[in-house]
């Protein structure tokens, strides 16, 4: 099985490539690629981010930076592309289970108020949560508070 990981922060996987994983990798059993998003900005700053098509709050992944990512993966055809969202169903043994049985899984990670949903309508063939918590967190230094 092969996994393609999508991210602005795919040093975040790193770990997940030890232990039992990290061992089926060995065995060629499945495949790890971890692609950073920020590679594919044409930016000399590596800008990644811009306000949302048609407006709204927030900040979200610029549509031509994703596409390029997921456009750089081989063998993409026999792929489900799968956008990890806190509004996506929640990750169950069951939906694992159907998961398992496909060849080629690509994990596209969101990250500001998510991802221009042009890109998501075009690639994405469903959104999964993987459960109710946060994953990371800032501080910020405008008022003191979290």
């Amino acid at each position: 099985m092969k996994f393609d990981v999508l991210s602005l922060f795919p040093e975040m996987f790193e770990p997940v490539k030890t232990s039992i994983i990290g061992r089926a990798e060995k065995r060629h059993v499945i495949e790890i690629n971890l692609i950073n998003i920020r590679d594919f900005s044409k930016d000399k700053h590596k800008k990644v981010d811009d306000t949302p098509y048609g407006g709204g709050a927030g900040m979200v992944m610029m549509p031509d930076v994703v596409y390029d990512a997921y456009n750089s993966i081989a063998g993409k055809q026999n792929a489900k592309t799968i956008f990890l969202s806190p509004q996506g169903k929640t990750l169950t043994h069951q939906k694992v289970v159907e998961l398992s049985k496909e060849e080629h899984l690509i994990l596209l990670c969101g990250h500001y108020e998510g991802i221009d949903q042009r890109v998501l309508d075009e690639i994405v063939d469903e959104e999964i949560s993987i459960g109710d918590y946060v994953l990371t967190r800032w501080r910020t230094t405008c008022n003191g508070t979290y």
